[in-house]
């Protein structure tokens, strides 16, 4: 249970601090983090890459969609244009 309350602390101060400065403590800093808190610290940059990566995909969606929204919108225009231009 303790792991778990440490983890959970280790988060909070993740979100904190933010991807980019936990990052940088492990990549480019001093190490300072203990090598349990530093596999924790691993797997949460992990989960915020996986998160980031289905936003992405989700976002991709969304524009796809829209563009075919788009396209959907200037084909009923034409040709509302070309049934009134005609039905003179």
């Amino acid at each position: 249970m303790a792991d778990l309350e440490q983890e959970a602390a280790w988060r909070t101060e993740f979100e904190a601090d933010g991807e980019r400065a936990v990052h940088d403590t492990i990549y480019r800093g001093s190490g300072i983090y203990p090598d349990p808190k530093r596999s924790f610290a691993l797997r949460w940059l992990r989960e915020k890459e996986v998160e980031r990566e289905r936003q992405e995909q989700k976002m991709h969606s969304y524009v796809r969609r829209t563009f075919w929204a788009a396209v959907a919108a200037v084909i009923v225009g034409i040709v509302g244009v070309l049934v009134t231009w005609f039905a003179r």
